[in-house]
């Protein structure tokens, strides 16, 4: 199986390259996003920087923006920092990126789209996606969708990650926008039985490997976005049930394994809050998720050295103990 099928989602505040060495942990084979990064912040900031890390292999970097020259002078630098493709993101429905006049609003504006594309191929041989919705507030015609797609192929974009809902662009938060606009596989099946030679990846409300299952054979692949962030063990089931791969690594071996790499960057002067924040849910839907929540964040906030996170499981059983002797 082509190993680039599972997609993980691009997420704000969360999809960081501290989060992304997390995620290489668990799996070796799921496809990696950064965060949406605006060109502005990409070329004004120390983000133009940095470079993909050997276990970032398949990294994707997203960018937003609305002017085309801005994209395509990304693209120069981005060529050399070993990111595999550029995604730009044409399906945020945020009020901030709505007055920033990019991410979904600009599904109005097809012509603009390809222009980006047309600027990016300028200037890099990187191949281009687009990550989008189905359509615009409470409409479900998909006119809008397939006009993007129309245009933005004929300059030369092939890939389209179609997040299977509208994009509600006033009046709901983000967050909103990925519960209350309705799911619509049947329409994302549609586009890609329309554009059999282009590659649709689908995204939205996937929870569980027999869903993945069952769609991965109609697209060409899947992206999964909070789930996994929710419930980072998923991804041994993906390993194991998409991948025939049988990662049997334990939660006290992935502690371990990420504290030997916190503490090199803490040395950095990397705080413990960016360090260890994504490990919050790792013990998700066990006994001692709540009280591994509260110790992550004690370390946090009292600044406590990072090895100590390895600790966690025999103080747990200690308290046990104590409590039923």
């Amino acid at each position: 199986m082509d190993n680039n099928r599972i997609y993980l989602a691009p997420m704000v505040g969360r999809t960081d390259e501290h989060y992304r060495f997390f995620i290489r942990i668990l799996s070796k084979n799921i496809s990696l996003y950064t965060e949406m990064i605006t060109c502005d912040a990409f070329l004004f900031t120390e983000r133009k920087n940095y470079c993909v890390k050997p276990h970032e292999n398949n990294l994707t970097i997203q960018l937003a923006g609305s002017e085309p020259k801005k994209y395509g002078e990304c693209a120069k630098i981005i060529q050399d920092q070993g990111y595999h493709e550029i995604n730009i993101n044409i399906g945020c429905p945020s009020n901030k990126v709505v007055k920033g006049k990019f991410g979904a609003c600009l599904m109005k504006s097809p012509n603009m789209v390809a222009d980006f594309i047309y600027e990016i191929k300028e200037n890099c041989s990187l191949p281009i996606s687009i990550k989008t919705r189905l359509g615009l507030d409470y409409d479900e015609n998909i006119d809008l969708l397939l006009s993007l797609i129309n245009k933005t192929k004929e300059a030369g974009c092939n890939k389209y990650f179609i997040h299977a809902r509208n994009a509600i662009l006033n009046g709901i938060s983000p967050k909103k926008n990925r519960r209350i606009p309705v799911l619509r596989y049947s329409d994302a099946l549609r586009v890609k039985n329309l554009y059999p030679e282009l590659e649709i990846i689908l995204n939205g409300g996937i929870e569980d490997a027999q869903t993945i299952k069952k769609t991965i054979k109609q697209f060409n692949g899947i992206m999964i976005g909070r789930k996994i962030y929710d419930d980072p063990m998923f991804l041994i089931d993906i390993e194991k049930d998409i991948y025939d791969k049988n990662n049997n690594i334990t939660r006290k071996e992935i502690a371990e394994t990420y504290s030997l790499y916190a503490i090199q960057e803490s040395k950095k002067g990397i705080s413990n809050y960016f360090l260890l924040r994504h490990l919050c849910h790792l013990y998700y839907n066990t006994v001692s998720s709540k009280k591994w929540k509260k110790f992550i964040h004690n370390i946090i906030q009292n600044n406590i050295e990072i090895n100590k996170i390895t600790e966690f499981e025999e103080l747990f059983y200690e308290e046990k103990i104590k409590t039923y002797s």
